[in-house]
């Protein structure tokens, strides 16, 4: 069945080589992986999500999904792979698996952090009640021959949308300071994640007290840290915090990848107040821009993207104007930080040690060297610090804002980032 694209579009025309649009979500066991289970688990898996279970296709004028007939992959590697091509037989959504590591990589067209979490709950269902050889609660889980609702395969971003005009503020109307500019670390071209773990109750303590929620704080703490390097900025320090669009669109079924952006500004008048006071500005900021209104326009400037990019004659000339959007779009924020909230895994929360998101939006190409993915499971926070220079300066200056508001913190592990690839259609690129 082909499928023509819509709200995918613009991440379709925005994929390169160097910058291809992807992320790569891990999951840490308590105990090493069985292929055979795992492989099991992935069929009764993505027996239940046809939308998942596609490749791009394209001719003249579209580019679009089809059906994919062939099993989704399932590779022993704990490397990174390339989506869309021979390795994964076109496949934009594949499963690795390493030692007791099962990587979930997905290329951001098809789909976002939010729109992966029932797959991720009949994933682990399957595979650890199959495992452990246990009778794990099906509260929740969406099981192969359950009715494919019609919600899940609307796309929300085609709808015609009311707003209130009155109610809309313009959150991209000036520079952010950019660390690629005028930074005081080297930006290269590889890209380095430190992993942060914070106790999660301890953190929720501290959240609670200062009337604030995970992602704000962490945005509030990276947006000091990289002041305190930066006191004397031309333009100000704003952190991209990313947003699940699906609850003001009234469509929490639909599976494409449906994030937004709250712009959080740590303005020179902000740097005197207390944190509690920074949080409420954060807060503000974040209501605002997720009001129903702001995101419904944000929707709308989207589908007047889309009339655009249908006028433009050629797939070559719609990826230029997508590259110089992204380009404008990211001298407006500095970093970026993404948490989609706690992932509902079930019962099968217990066996799973780590969970975390790799996105591969920490890209110099786009001047925004930063990306911190926040994500939470048994027990505890975990800060992925996606960073594409040598030197840890900023890291150092993150931790010294846990330090100052006496939050515990282990710093897991470093290592380079293993987000996939995509076979990239342009052939500029």
């Amino acid at each position: 069945m082909r499928h023509e694209l819509y709200s995918e579009l613009r991440t379709v025309y925005e994929a390169t080589s160097q910058n291809p649009r992807t992320f790569r979500i891990t999951i840490k066991l308590k105990d090493m992986v069985d292929e055979t289970v795992l492989q099991d688990a992935v069929r009764k898996t993505m027996e239940r999500y046809p939308y998942f279970r596609v490749r791009l296709g394209m001719d003249e004028k579209d580019v679009f999904f089809e059906d994919n007939p062939t099993p989704t992959p399932v590779l022993h590697t704990d490397g990174p792979i390339m989506l869309g091509g021979y390795e994964t037989q076109s496949h934009l959504l594949a499963f690795c698996w390493w030692k007791n590591k099962v990587h979930i990589d997905v290329w951001h067209a098809l789909t976002d952090g939010g729109g992966m979490y029932h797959l991720l709950q009949t994933f682990l269902y399957h595979y650890c009640s199959k495992y452990y050889g246990r009778e794990l609660s099906t509260t929740g889980i969406w099981f192969a021959g359950d009715e494919v609702r019609q919600e899940e395969w609307d796309d929300p971003a085609r709808k015609p949308l009311s707003l209130d005009p009155s109610l809309l503020v313009n959150k991209w109307h000036d520079r952010a300071f950019q660390i690629g500019e005028g930074g005081i670390a080297r930006v290269g071209k590889r890209c380095i994640v430190y992993n942060i773990r914070i106790p999660e109750d301890e953190f929720m303590r501290f959240n609670l007290s200062k009337e604030g929620s995970p992602g704000t704080v962490v945005a509030l703490f990276l947006s000091r840290a990289i002041a305190s390097l930066h006191p004397h900025t031309a333009d100000p320090v704003a952190i991209a915090l990313c947003v699940n669009q699906r609850r003001a669109l009234g469509a929490p079924l639909a599976h494409q990848s449906l994030v937004g952006d709250a712009r959080l500004v740590f303005r020179e008048r902000m740097k005197a107040m207390s944190f509690a006071a920074q949080e409420t500005c954060f807060r503000g900021m974040v209501a605002i821009q997720t009001d129903i209104d702001m995101v419904r326009r944000e929707v709308q400037e989207y589908q007047e993207l889309v009339e655009v990019l249908k006028s433009l004659p050629t797939h070559e000339a719609r990826h230029a104007h997508c590259k110089q959007l992204a380009h404008k779009k990211s001298l407006m924020f500095t970093a970026t930080v993404s948490y989609v909230g706690k992932a509902p895994l079930g019962d099968a929360e217990f066996y799973v040690q780590e969970f975390h998101a790799l996105p591969s939006t920490a890209l110099p190409s786009c001047k925004t060297p930063i990306t911190l993915e926040l994500s939470a499971v048994n027990g505890s926070f975990y800060v992925n610090f996606m960073q594409f220079f040598e030197e840890d300066d900023y890291l150092r200056a993150f931790i010294g804002q846990l330090r100052e508001n006496d939050i515990n913190y282990d710093v897991l592990y470093q290592e380079q980032t293993k987000y996939p690839g995509f076979v990239c259609p342009w052939t500029e690129e």
